[in-house]
């Protein structure tokens, strides 16, 4: 069985630019990448992993960053994730294949979380259903990190850095504790005496049909 070295560091979503992750690159040289990005068919896999070192894609690179750059005119932080890039190729040039993989739920999800809830932070941590929201994009992200973990033989001790914000990786490390359904439901849902077990599922079902989908096929209820 192996055992992670886990490293996180945040990135201010801000107008400005934040090295911190470009930098924690380049200081542990990881195995392993774990993007707070959107998932690809169920699966967390990047394009990047198929390849060796001398082999990887150019041209899907040159176009990230292109985007980045296109995203930074709104974004600024955005110029950030240029510079984690460079230090990523950095490192497959020195011949260490780090391994990249987009965690978090798909597009659909992330966007139905954002255009619900926009300009509501952080009134909106209030609400449970904000709270399922978060709760599924967790539990999504948890689970492919477990899928991750029980496919990876390198090595016995992987350097995995995590680039989730806090909030999320101290939810995730909690859910890969599994916990039992009444832990988690204490942990998320705990303190909103207007919803149980029982009822949350239809309360969803009638408040957003998208989260509702996703309850059912994710959550541990």
């Amino acid at each position: 069985m192996i055992k992670p070295i886990y490293h996180q560091v945040n990135c201010r979503e801000q107008n400005k630019v934040d090295l911190r992750q470009a930098k924690a690159v380049l200081k542990y040289k990881p195995d392993i990448i774990i993007f707070e990005l959107p998932e690809k068919n169920n699966s967390p896999e990047t394009v990047f992993n198929k390849y060796n070192c001398r082999q990887k894609p150019v041209v899907k690179i040159k176009l990230i960053k292109k985007n980045l750059k296109k995203s930074a005119k709104q974004f600024g932080y955005a110029l950030s994730d240029i510079k984690v890039w460079e230090n990523i190729e950095y490192l497959w040039q020195q011949e260490k294949n780090v391994l990249l993989y987009n965690i978090d739920g798909p597009t659909e999800l992330r966007q139905e979380f954002f255009e619900v809830w926009q300009n509501m932070y952080p009134s909106a941590k209030k609400n449970w259903l904000w709270w399922v929201s978060i709760y599924l994009r967790d539990r999504i992200m948890a689970n492919h990190l477990q899928s991750i973990l029980k496919k990876y033989k390198f090595q016995k001790n992987p350097v995995i850095l995590i680039f989730l914000q806090n909030f999320h990786w101290q939810h995730v490390k909690f859910l890969l504790k599994n916990p039992t359904s009444q832990e988690i439901w204490q942990y998320y849902f705990g303190k909103f005496s207007e919803i149980n077990i029982k009822t949350i599922s239809h309360r969803i079902k009638k408040n957003n049909k998208l989260f509702y989908r996703y309850w059912k096929k994710y959550s541990d209820f």
